[in-house]
């Protein structure tokens, strides 16, 4: 697609791209940031750079939670890259960027809200998927309670448990244990690193 025309009408469309619902699939190439609509029947692409930097802004989802008022806890994942001083990254990419927070179950709805009018991408954990996430989004995760601390100005799930986490996760996060360990002074046995 973006080899093709900059701009094109929707009869352009039509008579090189064969679907049996053009103008549906016209209207979901623009919501998905593929294409954009400059008037009534005409399209212009949007280039590989732009798309890029329009969809995967990770830097934005993270400063949004530092003007929250709401409590959360970056967990996870999110609690091992912080704790690590962003020195450990695993299971995520610029096309695939979940953002693990934690949010008290009492305030979903005002998460919820407060997203939708920042348009910013959510999925609740535990709801079925009904789209298909490109680049950064958040991954709320609905708790009673929880504790946090604060690791490079952002709450997140405190040391311990972020230990935990990765001793449960252990074949993806031994060496994150290892950062944690000297980094903290924490006096566990472990070893990944080839001597």
């Amino acid at each position: 697609m973006w080899r093709w025309k900059k701009e094109f009408s929707v009869k352009e469309f039509i008579s090189t791209f064969q679907t049996p619902s053009p103008n549906k699939t016209l209207f979901d190439m623009t919501k998905k940031g593929f294409i954009e609509k400059t008037e009534r029947g005409n399209y212009k692409v949007v280039s590989p750079e732009q798309l890029f930097k329009n969809r995967v802004n990770i830097s934005k989802f993270y400063d949004f939670l530092k003007q929250i008022k709401l409590k959360y806890s970056l967990t996870g994942q999110d609690a091992v890259f912080l704790w690590t001083k962003g020195g450990y990254q695993v299971g995520r990419f610029f096309g695939f960027y979940p953002v693990y927070v934690k949010v008290l179950q009492s305030d979903l709805n005002k998460w919820k809200e407060l997203l939708k009018t920042n348009n910013m991408s959510y999925h609740v954990q535990g709801n079925e998927l009904k789209e298909t996430y490109f680049g950064a989004f958040y991954m709320l995760i609905p708790e009673e309670d929880f504790k946090t601390e604060i690791a490079d100005n952002f709450s997140v799930d405190p040391l311990k448990e972020t230990i935990k986490f990765c001793k449960d996760n252990i074949y993806q996060y031994e060496p994150a244990l290892e950062m944690l360990n000297e980094m903290y002074n924490l006096g566990m046995e472990v070893r990944y690193r080839e001597v």
